[in-house]
């Protein structure tokens, strides 16, 4: 792919993830409304867990990193009839494991919801293994979408595969504002299943014509057999990082009533500007990274990372500052209504502060694990992933006492920064063209700018309270978030202008190529 093509499909990932980035506030802000944080709502949450670790389990991230470096080099060599029978292999062997898998959880969890959540009460636990059976159903649609995700992407076809995670949004909140007023919260689990089916049937019409599926399961083939390689370290590595949600999510279960909520409200506004900045670069550049790899372009694939990694913390630096400052009053804006009151805003925004400590770290994962999977090496980021996760783990247990939703916050983000210390070493010494002076160089000045307008931010907060206090209004609200963005923002870009920080024609560069506005090649 071109730099243009890269800026194209760059754009439409990104604003099919912004749209579903936009869907997934929605679906929390209606859920919020409805439930607020409450024992229903902490049910649902924890009966999440289950579900999402079978599917990050058997496919997810896993399932692209190790099926999309194998597909690009029998496509590229001409070997399309026998890509079709690995995807078909990998395909069959997924749903058949799926199957089995979700049919012993459902047998198993009125024993293994006890043990996750062992602050629940009876009544709470009861409704929880209720909701785990419920959406067990999921992972099975979502693993078959994600192999349709894989297929798409390799062909250069993301426009399907970007609105699929859109569907499934709608899908919960089809069941939040159709079911749930009706079925209470066993209508969300229903939205849940609905939205996965959803993730896959909008990915099937663009695979017709293009992909010869077969009832069959060829696991002779070598390319089969090394997919299923690949795929079982990112599977160990994704195993790994469920059990820190997994302890969290016990942790928590012992806090106040409304914990895990908020735990998860603001884990997942955290995980907007990675979805619209760092997961959409990092699918994009997969392969794009392993073409170059398979082509022998060594010093094409460093200046991939390295460019990608420097406009990732130019981006992020700035965001984390703005978001630290004005934390409390986006959470308003966002999920204040109804039963979601002022209490359960303050509670998430505690929680914010401290994930925000390592939202650039997630962002740079999001290129660097990418950047492994593209040499069809899985096993390093597994590695690190493990690592993390066994510190992530140690942290949350001393600290979730003293600090309560913070110690669990403080301890994902410390594990995000280990994993990207480790990855980069890592990859230094795979890929010596990997300038990491020049991203930490690159780094510490775009900090001095974030630290400069996060003050302008404050300040701007301060001269703007009538617009941002509690009980302003929505309105109110978003008019003043407005005015302090657009003044951190412009003294960010002042910053990064009187220093000639490249990046900043790069990204107006990027922007113009993702709009076609230039004639020529990139």
């Amino acid at each position: 792919m071109t730099g243009r093509a890269i800026a194209r499909a760059g754009l439409v990932v990104t604003a099919a993830f912004f749209a579903s980035r936009v869907l997934g506030w929605l679906r929390l802000a209606i859920i919020g409304t409805q439930f607020g944080a409450s024992p229903e709502l902490d049910a649902y949450f924890a009966a999440f867990r289950i579900p999402d670790a079978i599917f990050q389990f058997v496919a997810a991230g896993a399932l692209a990193s190790a099926l999309i470096p194998v597909l690009t080099g029998l496509l590229t060599a001409g070997e399309d009839a026998r890509a079709w029978r690995v995807v078909s292999t990998v395909a069959n062997l997924m749903l058949l494991a799926l199957l089995v898998l979700a049919g012993a959880f459902a047998l198993a969890a009125p024993v293994l919801m006890p043990a996750i959540t062992p602050g629940f009460d009876a009544a709470q636990t009861a409704r929880t293994v209720e909701l785990t059976r419920i959406m067990l159903l999921s992972p099975v649609f979502l693993a078959l979408g994600a192999v349709a995700t894989s297929v798409l992407n390799t062909l250069g076809r993301f426009g399907a595969s970007a609105l699929a995670p859109i569907v499934y949004n709608l899908g919960i909140i089809a069941g939040a504002v159709f079911l749930a007023p009706r079925m209470g919260v066993s209508g969300l689990a229903v939205g849940v299943v609905l939205g996965a089916i959803g993730h896959l049937a909008v990915q099937v019409p663009p695979l017709r014509g293009r992909m010869r599926y077969a009832a069959a399961i060829d696991p002779a083939d070598p390319a089969a057999r090394q997919t299923f390689l690949l795929l079982v370290p990112r599977t160990i590595g994704l195993a790994a990082g469920q059990i820190t949600f997994l302890v969290n999510t016990s942790f928590a279960s012992g806090l106040a009533s409304g914990a895990i909520t908020a735990y998860n409200v603001a884990f997942t506004a955290l995980q907007i500007p990675i979805g619209l900045i760092g997961v959409p670069l990092g699918v994009v550049l997969l392969p794009s990274m392993a073409q170059a790899i398979a082509g022998g372009a060594t010093a094409r694939f460093a200046d991939l990372v390295l460019r990608s990694l420097r406009l990732i913390a130019f981006v992020m630096l700035p965001l984390t500052g703005l978001m630290m400052v004005l934390r409390r009053e986006g959470v308003a804006l966002l999920f204040e209504s109804g039963r979601f009151d002022a209490k359960a805003v303050e509670l998430t925004a505690d929680a914010l502060l401290v994930f925000l400590v390592g939202l650039s770290a997630h962002a740079m994962i999001a290129i660097l694990a990418p950047a492994f999977y593209a040499g069809k090496d899985t096993r390093t980021p597994v590695l690190a992933a493990i690592l993390a996760v066994g510190v992530n783990v140690a942290i949350a247990a001393l600290t979730v006492g003293p600090l309560g939703l913070r110690g669990l916050a403080l301890a994902i983000a410390a594990g995000a920064w280990l994993e990207v210390g480790v990855l980069l070493v890592l990859l230094r010494r795979r890929a010596p063209e990997v300038a990491l002076g020049r991203l930490a160089r690159g780094t510490t000045v775009f900090a001095g700018g974030a630290l400069l307008a996060a003050g302008v931010a404050l300040l701007a907060a301060r001269l703007l309270d009538p617009l941002l206090a509690p009980g302003a209004g929505k309105a109110a609200l978003l008019v003043g978030l407005a005015l302090a963005g657009a003044a951190a923002t412009a003294t960010y870009v002042a910053y990064a202008a009187v220093l000639r920080i490249p990046e900043l024609p790069a990204l107006a560069s990027l922007l113009h190529d993702a709009l076609g506005r230039r004639k020529g090649p990139a």
